[in-house]
């Protein structure tokens, strides 16, 4: 009957140890649920940040390009002027 006590009582320290052990777990499982949804939010503001900072060196791209030399503008204006000349010509086709 001693032996089977002294089973008894290692047993219930194993599984006291296990519950210790599943408590433990479940606590750092939901830590690292927590840390993984903050380093989720992070990724997203990042790329949100990205796609902002990718549209505005679209502009400043376009900015530099307009605002370049007065040869560039004065390029720009004839192929605008160009183009006016094609549609026109177009319409006149049109209207026969």
């Amino acid at each position: 009957m001693n032996a089977n006590l002294e089973l008894l009582k290692e047993l219930k320290i194993k599984v006291e140890k296990l519950i210790n052990l599943q408590e433990q777990l479940v606590l750092q499982n939901q830590q690292l649920q927590s840390l993984n949804n903050q380093l989720v939010q992070k990724s997203q503001r990042q790329e949100s940040h990205i796609t902002e900072l990718e549209e505005k060196m679209k502009v400043i791209k376009l900015a530099q390009q307009l605002s370049g030399s007065d040869q560039n503008t004065r390029d720009i204006k004839l192929k605008i002027n160009e183009y006016i000349r094609e549609i026109d010509k177009c319409l006149g086709l049109i209207n026969r």
